[in-house]
């Protein structure tokens, strides 16, 4: 098969990391005969940092293994993962051991952060200057709310300055989508959202992510996420369509973010073909290759706890 990949020349943010990382084989097998476009992989163990963010539901004491997990996705995958440090209250946890101690792994290894809170990118800069952050799409969702005369155009040059990548809202891009590249300083290190459905402009938005770090903690409850529009009939998607996607590449975003850190492989692969695949192919073409090169890595052994064979 060739030509799987539907946009060229442009790089991919995907929730593989401590999550659905049978994926990285399954693509690298899948894309030999073409470059694979897939630069990040993006999540977190759990931890305190993490919270809300959809960190993985086990945490990994022994950083060893960490350690050995990011050389793994350097060396062999060219991949730089990604940790997601989402925790809209991580102000109160700055000093949490364990997240300062996975920072320190990270950082040693060149790895990036993504982060959503001001506080905590103060944390980290003052303890790694030059630590590598992108800023997370919840950092302008926040002050939205915040402040009733938030300049959302000012906030992301603003943050053009200080990080090495800016995450804008998929609200945000369709609203601007003919002109992103006269109201952004840098549009070629600007990330786009392209598959979110929560609802447009969503006035909860801030609830899900506490709500979520509730649940991470095992004190939530999740009919606090049917205050959500996107639970009732007549909601509006956030999620880009294929034009608007072609249309931010024109004007010269090349970096494309995919989530689903939660969903289950079935779930991830159908997003995948919505957005990643060539659609020339059929989704049942592509699944059954998939499956195939999944049952020769199984046999082969090649299992870990998080799917990759860190002995080799």
């Amino acid at each position: 098969m060739k030509n799987l990949v539907r946009y060229k020349n442009i790089e991919y943010f995907m929730p593989f990391l401590f999550c659905n990382d049978i994926f990285i084989p399954l693509l690298d097998k899948l894309l030999e005969n073409e470059t694979n476009p897939v630069k990040y992989v993006y999540g977190s163990p759990f931890c305190e940092w993490g919270l809300g963010g959809r960190p993985a539901n086990f945490k990994l004491n022994n950083l060893n293994i960490v350690e050995k997990y990011f050389e793994k996705l350097k060396t062999k995958y060219n991949l730089i993962p990604t940790l997601t440090f989402t925790n809209l209250n991580s102000k109160y946890a700055l000093n949490d051991e364990y997240s300062n101690n996975l920072l320190d792994v990270a950082y040693s290894l060149d790895c990036r952060f993504i982060v959503s809170t001001e506080e905590l990118f103060n944390h980290i800069k003052l303890r790694y200057p030059d630590a590598k952050i992108h800023s997370s799409v919840l950092l302008p969702s926040t002050k939205i709310v915040e402040e009733k005369d938030f300049d959302e155009t000012r906030f992301y040059n603003e943050m053009l300055d200080k990080c090495e990548v800016v995450v804008i809202r998929p609200e945000y891009t369709t609203d601007n989508i003919d002109k992103l590249n006269k109201l952004l300083s840098d549009v070629s290190r600007v990330e786009v959202l392209i598959n979110a459905y929560c609802h447009y402009n969503c006035p909860h938005h801030r609830e899900h992510y506490n709500s979520l770090a509730e649940l991470d903690k095992g004190i939530g409850k999740r009919e606090k996420f049917t205050l959500c529009p996107r639970f009732h009939e007549g909601y509006r998607s956030i999620h880009l369509t294929e034009k608007q996607v072609q249309q931010v590449l024109d004007i010269g975003i090349k970096k494309l973010k995919i989530q689903g850190r939660s969903l289950r492989f079935h779930m991830l692969f159908d997003e995948l073909y919505e957005n990643f695949f060539n659609n020339e192919y059929s989704k049942e073409e592509i699944r059954n290759k998939s499956d195939k090169i999944c049952a020769e890595m199984l046999q082969n052994n090649r299992k870990t706890a998080l799917f990759l064979d860190l002995e080799n």
